[in-house]
């Protein structure tokens, strides 16, 4: 049996989303065809977003220019199959807060570095040098990276020479390439990250508040590369910190039926409580409940589409004791009863079979038809 062929590689740049948030048909606020997705301009012609074809993956990511010099990647994605991507930022300073993702970097000389969860990856690439990196099939990608354009870096961020590293000045003074630096993210930076994927606004307001959040970003991260040993930083999750916070999220899943108290699963995963919670908001953005009851209305949703159980069944294999408590939480989260959305995921699904029925040649008899018999 032969290897199967590597992933064809794509390859971005900052200049490359720069020109497709100019293109013509985005200023018009139409959407264009991509080779695997599709990119749909935002309103107010701020950013556009790119969706993966589902085959490809779930979900994309957003490209922002909050103003000149200053541009914001979003990603959300869960890749569907292996993908290969090069990665180019030009001229730029590129911050890469990873909430969640482990992601190895290389480039042609062999140079290595990694977008890891909990972690902001810090590198500049200059004269065409590019990272490539492969993203494995259901890998839940989510990060942020801010680019500040290396020649107005001091300008765009206030900061002088002697507030940042001395490699870090050179480079932002003499240009070239600038390695790849691992700094962990604080408590701050994580939730700063999150409110940029999320952000509260639309329009105009969406620009400034993310515009103040990403230099907000970039200071915590800039601060945490100058003053790692800094007292400011008591709320840092370490490697070992982020595995048992995978443990918990796997814990959940694999006990959605179950009332295990939060207290239980951090003893579980060696962790407090309060931190236990601190480390959710950090790394998944919410509560360790309010987690929990996502999870569980996702698979409540799921087995109202697509299984015959009956609405009490399904509330205790989603850990509601009470059909009234479940219809209640179902509502909250989705805006109808449990038993409205079966009735439209059954006219979903009588609608799909005649339109199955329709492209095998099956049709509807006409007028003519029944004159005809």
């Amino acid at each position: 049996m032969t290897d199967p062929p590597p992933p064809e590689i794509l390859s971005r740049s900052l200049h490359d989303m720069l020109a497709q948030l100019r293109d013509p048909a985005a200023a018009e606020g139409l959407s264009t065809r991509k080779s695997d997705g599709w990119s749909h301009p935002t309103p107010g012609g701020l950013g556009f977003r790119y969706e993966y074809d589902s085959n490809v993956a779930k979900g994309g990511w957003e490209f922002y220019e909050l103003h000149n010099g200053v541009c914001v990647a979003l990603v959300n994605m869960v890749a569907r199959r292996q993908l290969a991507r090069s990665h180019r930022c030009d001229d730029y300073l590129a911050l890469s807060a990873v909430l969640n993702g482990n992601v190895r970097l290389t480039d042609a000389a062999g140079t290595d570095g990694e977008l890891a969860d909990g972690y902001c990856t810090i590198y500049g690439t200059g004269g065409g040098r590019s990272f490539d990196t492969v993203y494995e099939a259901g890998d839940h990608l989510r990060w942020v990276t801010l680019y500040f354009e290396r020649g107005r870096f001091f300008e765009l961020t206030g900061l002088t020479e002697s507030d940042i590293p001395a490699d870090l000045a050179h480079y932002v003074r003499d240009g070239g390439d600038y390695p790849v630096r691992n700094v962990p993210l604080s408590e701050l930076a994580s939730l700063t990250a999150h409110q940029l994927i999320s952000p509260p606004f639309a329009r105009a307001f969406r620009g400034a508040f993310m515009s103040a959040k990403a230099l907000e970003l970039a200071c915590h991260i800039l601060f945490g590369l100058s003053q790692p040993d800094s007292e400011q930083f008591g709320g840092r999750f370490e490697a070992e910190d982020h595995r048992r916070l995978k443990r918990a999220m796997q814990i959940i899943r694999d006990n959605i039926d179950q009332q295990i108290s939060i207290h239980e699963i951090a003893e579980m995963v060696g962790m407090t409580r309060h931190r236990l919670q601190i480390g959710f908001r950090m790394i998944y953005g919410e509560t360790v409940g309010r987690i929990r009851d996502k999870l569980r209305m996702e698979l409540a949703l799921d087995l109202i589409r697509d299984s015959k159980m009956s609405m009490m069944e399904i509330a205790l294999e989603t850990g509601y004791e009470h059909a009234a408590s479940f219809t209640r939480a179902f509502k909250a989260a989705f805006g109808v009863s449990p038993i409205q959305m079966r009735k439209v995921a059954n006219d979903e699904l009588r609608v799909r079979h005649l339109a199955s029925s329709l492209k095998r040649g099956a049709r509807p008899a006409s007028e003519g038809d029944d004159d005809a018999a």
